[in-house]
């Protein structure tokens, strides 16, 4: 049976990165749909923006599944809003796992989970539903990223850290073993982090 084409919500810098990751894996998209209507009938690397949210209906989930190409500047709730948008409208959310990752077997993704170039998950973590582990980035044994997290490039979890829903992790920063940082906290970049973060919080480490 056919495998079905990717439609991507979001069509920014992150998106070039998603359309990497599918290729790799040897799967397909369709169009992109963004809201800035500078970019509607443009391409990004070769793949079409086709419009904005509108169009989502030429694309039906009979044949086709969504991926979220939206990154997160610092901010994970437009990921999420445009992750339930899509399962609300009935399409599939898969993960997205770039050939060169690795993903442990006893590791868990969830809906729309993506793990891009060079990432590594290791044994007994957990991704939950439309969070990124992004370039280079480590989450170590026991680990759990909460729904829709962002774990930015180079960023490392260390051995049974924690982060919730919405959590935002920067560029080459570290949490320590068993770190809880809370649900919508931000870490900045080059952070290394050895205390819990409470819930909403800033971070900016040592």
């Amino acid at each position: 049976m056919k495998k079905k084409t990717f439609v991507l919500l979001g069509a920014g810098g992150h998106a070039k990165v998603v359309l990497a990751a599918l290729d790799s894996m040897g799967r397909e998209a369709a169009a992109l749909l963004d809201a800035d209507k500078a970019l509607w009938g443009t391409d990004l690397e070769g793949v079409k923006i086709a419009g904005g949210d509108d169009k989502l209906a030429d694309y039906p989930p009979s044949r086709h599944e969504a991926a979220i190409g939206v990154g997160a500047a610092r901010d994970t709730r437009l990921r999420r809003r445009l992750h339930e948008a899509a399962a609300a409208a009935g399409y599939a959310l898969p993960p997205v796992v770039a050939a060169s990752a690795f993903v442990a077997r006893s590791a868990r993704l969830g809906a729309g989970a993506q793990v891009l170039t060079r990432a590594v998950v290791h044994p007994g973590a957990s991704i939950g539903a439309g969070a990124v582990v992004n370039t280079a980035a480590v989450v170590e044994h026991d680990c759990a990223v909460g729904d829709h997290a962002f774990v930015g490039p180079a960023a490392v979890l260390c051995g049974g850290a924690a982060l919730g829903a919405g959590a935002f992790i920067g560029a080459g920063a570290v949490v320590l073993p068993g770190v809880r940082i809370g649900a919508g906290a931000l870490v900045a970049a080059g952070a290394t982090v050895s205390r819990d973060v409470a819930e909403g919080a800033v971070e900016r480490g040592r």
